[in-house]
Protein backbone atom coordinates (compact mmCIF):
# COMPACT_ATOMS: atom_id res chain seq x y z
CA UNK A 1 0.00 0.00 0.00
CA UNK A 2 2.75 2.43 -0.88
CA UNK A 3 0.29 4.84 -2.54
CA UNK A 4 -1.88 5.40 0.54
CA UNK A 5 1.18 5.91 2.72
CA UNK A 6 2.43 8.49 0.25
CA UNK A 7 -0.94 10.23 0.38
CA UNK A 8 -0.81 10.41 4.18
CA UNK A 9 2.65 11.97 4.07
CA UNK A 10 1.53 14.44 1.40
CA UNK A 11 -1.51 15.40 3.49
CA UNK A 12 0.30 16.12 6.76
CA UNK A 13 3.09 17.99 4.98
CA UNK A 14 0.50 20.09 3.16
CA UNK A 15 -0.97 20.99 6.55
CA UNK A 16 2.49 21.83 7.86
CA UNK A 17 3.41 23.95 4.85
CA UNK A 18 0.10 25.83 5.11
CA UNK A 19 0.62 26.52 8.80
CA UNK A 20 -2.33 24.61 10.22
CA UNK A 21 -0.13 22.19 12.17
CA UNK A 22 3.28 22.49 13.76
CA UNK A 23 6.11 20.09 13.03
CA UNK A 24 5.11 17.41 15.55
CA UNK A 25 1.40 17.93 16.24
CA UNK A 26 -1.67 16.47 14.56
CA UNK A 27 -2.13 13.16 12.78
CA UNK A 28 -3.79 11.60 9.76
CA UNK A 29 -4.98 8.14 8.82
CA UNK A 30 -6.58 6.24 5.97
CA UNK A 31 -8.63 3.05 5.90
CA UNK A 32 -8.23 0.47 3.15
CA UNK A 33 -10.54 -2.50 3.69
CA UNK A 34 -9.85 -3.83 7.17
CA UNK A 35 -6.48 -2.08 7.43
CA UNK A 36 -5.71 1.38 8.81
CA UNK A 37 -2.58 3.39 8.04
CA UNK A 38 -1.67 6.18 10.47
CA UNK A 39 1.14 8.60 11.19
CA UNK A 40 3.58 7.66 13.96
CA UNK A 41 4.01 9.55 17.21
CA UNK A 42 6.90 12.01 17.70
CA UNK A 43 8.17 12.10 14.13
CA UNK A 44 8.58 15.51 12.48
CA UNK A 45 6.47 16.06 9.38
CA UNK A 46 9.45 16.68 7.05
CA UNK A 47 11.06 13.41 8.22
CA UNK A 48 8.14 11.12 7.39
CA UNK A 49 8.72 8.34 4.89
CA UNK A 50 6.50 5.49 3.71
CA UNK A 51 8.37 3.05 5.96
CA UNK A 52 7.44 5.10 9.04
CA UNK A 53 3.67 4.96 8.47
CA UNK A 54 2.13 2.41 10.83
CA UNK A 55 -0.35 -0.28 9.76
CA UNK A 56 -3.02 -1.62 12.13
CA UNK A 57 -6.24 -3.58 11.98
CA UNK A 58 -9.61 -2.08 12.94
CA UNK A 59 -9.15 -3.19 16.55
CA UNK A 60 -5.87 -1.31 16.88
CA UNK A 61 -3.52 -4.30 16.72
CA UNK A 62 -0.22 -3.23 15.18
CA UNK A 63 0.45 -5.19 11.98
CA UNK A 64 3.49 -3.36 10.69
CA UNK A 65 5.78 -0.73 12.15
CA UNK A 66 9.44 0.18 12.32
CA UNK A 67 11.27 -0.72 15.55
CA UNK A 68 11.17 2.06 18.11
CA UNK A 69 8.09 3.78 16.71
CA UNK A 70 4.65 4.08 18.22
CA UNK A 71 1.37 4.81 16.46
CA UNK A 72 -0.17 8.20 17.07
CA UNK A 73 -1.58 8.47 20.58
CA UNK A 74 -4.93 9.24 18.92
CA UNK A 75 -5.10 5.90 17.07
CA UNK A 76 -8.14 4.68 19.01
CA UNK A 77 -9.95 7.94 18.30
CA UNK A 78 -9.44 7.39 14.56
CA UNK A 79 -10.63 3.79 14.86
CA UNK A 80 -13.80 4.91 16.64
CA UNK A 81 -14.65 7.18 13.71
CA UNK A 82 -14.14 4.30 11.28
CA UNK A 83 -16.32 2.08 13.48
CA UNK A 84 -19.16 4.60 13.55
CA UNK A 85 -18.95 5.74 9.92
CA UNK A 86 -18.59 3.11 7.21
CA UNK A 87 -18.43 5.87 4.60
CA UNK A 88 -15.29 7.42 6.12
CA UNK A 89 -12.00 6.31 4.59
CA UNK A 90 -9.68 9.10 5.78
CA UNK A 91 -9.27 11.29 8.87
CA UNK A 92 -7.27 14.42 9.58
CA UNK A 93 -6.73 15.81 13.09
CA UNK A 94 -5.00 19.10 13.81
CA UNK A 95 -4.83 22.05 16.20
CA UNK A 96 -5.26 24.86 13.67
CA UNK A 97 -5.37 28.22 15.47
CA UNK A 98 -8.86 29.57 14.79
CA UNK A 99 -10.75 26.29 14.94
CA UNK A 100 -8.92 25.39 18.14
CA UNK A 101 -9.81 28.79 19.58
CA UNK A 102 -13.48 27.89 19.10
CA UNK A 103 -12.80 24.49 20.69
CA UNK A 104 -11.09 26.07 23.70
CA UNK A 105 -14.19 28.20 24.22
CA UNK A 106 -16.47 25.18 23.82
CA UNK A 107 -18.22 26.85 20.89
CA UNK A 108 -19.77 25.24 17.83
CA UNK A 109 -18.71 26.83 14.56
CA UNK A 110 -21.97 27.98 12.97
CA UNK A 111 -23.38 31.08 11.37
CA UNK A 112 -26.55 32.27 9.68
CA UNK A 113 -24.49 34.94 7.91
CA UNK A 114 -21.83 32.90 6.06
CA UNK A 115 -22.77 30.82 3.02
CA UNK A 116 -19.73 28.52 3.20
CA UNK A 117 -20.40 27.05 6.63
CA UNK A 118 -23.96 26.19 5.61
CA UNK A 119 -22.99 24.75 2.25
CA UNK A 120 -20.14 22.57 3.49
CA UNK A 121 -20.78 21.72 7.12
CA UNK A 122 -24.19 23.02 8.31
CA UNK A 123 -22.20 23.52 11.51
CA UNK A 124 -19.13 22.09 13.19
CA UNK A 125 -20.25 20.89 16.63
CA UNK A 126 -17.96 21.01 19.65
CA UNK A 127 -17.82 17.68 21.50
CA UNK A 128 -17.40 17.80 25.30
CA UNK A 129 -13.84 17.51 26.56
CA UNK A 130 -12.16 14.15 26.97
CA UNK A 131 -8.54 13.47 27.86
CA UNK A 132 -6.44 13.18 24.65
CA UNK A 133 -5.11 9.70 23.95
CA UNK A 134 -7.78 8.03 26.12
CA UNK A 135 -11.26 6.60 25.40
CA UNK A 136 -12.79 9.66 27.05
CA UNK A 137 -11.94 11.80 24.03
CA UNK A 138 -14.32 9.83 21.79
CA UNK A 139 -17.03 8.67 24.19
CA UNK A 140 -19.47 11.28 22.81
CA UNK A 141 -18.69 10.61 19.13
CA UNK A 142 -21.78 8.47 18.54
CA UNK A 143 -23.99 11.45 19.37
CA UNK A 144 -22.31 13.92 16.99
CA UNK A 145 -20.51 12.23 14.14
CA UNK A 146 -23.37 10.89 12.04
CA UNK A 147 -24.57 14.26 10.71
CA UNK A 148 -21.34 16.17 10.16
CA UNK A 149 -18.02 15.88 8.27
CA UNK A 150 -16.09 17.65 11.03
CA UNK A 151 -16.16 18.11 14.79
CA UNK A 152 -14.30 20.20 17.32
CA UNK A 153 -12.75 18.45 20.30
CA UNK A 154 -13.28 20.75 23.28
CA UNK A 155 -10.05 22.33 24.57
CA UNK A 156 -8.10 20.39 21.95
CA UNK A 157 -8.59 20.82 18.22
CA UNK A 158 -10.31 19.82 14.99
CA UNK A 159 -11.21 16.46 13.44
CA UNK A 160 -12.30 16.13 9.81
CA UNK A 161 -13.13 13.02 7.82
CA UNK A 162 -14.10 12.05 4.30
CA UNK A 163 -14.06 9.48 1.52
CA UNK A 164 -10.37 10.13 0.89
CA UNK A 165 -7.45 12.12 2.27
CA UNK A 166 -7.90 14.97 -0.18
CA UNK A 167 -11.45 15.50 1.03
CA UNK A 168 -10.51 15.25 4.71
CA UNK A 169 -7.69 17.74 4.22
CA UNK A 170 -9.84 20.15 2.22
CA UNK A 171 -12.42 20.15 5.01
CA UNK A 172 -9.72 20.93 7.58
CA UNK A 173 -8.50 23.84 5.46
CA UNK A 174 -12.06 25.09 4.90
CA UNK A 175 -12.93 24.84 8.60
CA UNK A 176 -9.92 26.94 9.57
CA UNK A 177 -10.74 29.57 6.97
CA UNK A 178 -14.37 29.71 8.09
CA UNK A 179 -13.39 30.03 11.76
CA UNK A 180 -10.99 32.86 10.90
CA UNK A 181 -13.62 34.65 8.80
CA UNK A 182 -16.26 34.42 11.53
CA UNK A 183 -13.81 35.71 14.13
CA UNK A 184 -12.87 38.73 12.00
CA UNK A 185 -16.51 39.43 11.07
CA UNK A 186 -17.49 39.56 14.75
CA UNK A 187 -14.60 41.90 15.48
CA UNK A 188 -15.93 44.28 12.81
CA UNK A 189 -19.48 44.29 14.12
CA UNK A 190 -22.68 42.26 13.91
CA UNK A 191 -22.76 39.95 10.86
CA UNK A 192 -25.82 40.32 8.62
CA UNK A 193 -27.77 37.04 8.63
CA UNK A 194 -29.02 35.50 5.40
CA UNK A 195 -32.79 35.19 4.91
CA UNK A 196 -34.31 32.03 6.36
CA UNK A 197 -35.34 30.71 2.94
CA UNK A 198 -31.80 31.14 1.62
CA UNK A 199 -30.36 29.25 4.59
CA UNK A 200 -32.79 26.41 4.00
CA UNK A 201 -31.77 26.26 0.34
CA UNK A 202 -28.05 26.23 1.18
CA UNK A 203 -28.41 23.49 3.79
CA UNK A 204 -30.27 21.26 1.33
Amino acid sequence: MADIRTEIIKTVNQEYENGIVTMYEGNASARVGDRVYITPSHVAKPDLTEELIIETDLEGNILKKMDGLKASSELMMHLEVYRLRDDVKAIVHNHSVFTTAFAINGMDIESDALTEINLTFKKIPCIPYGTPGTPRIYEKFAECLKDYPAVLLANHGLLTFGENLREAYSLAEAAENIAKTLYVAKMLGKPADLPAEELELLRK
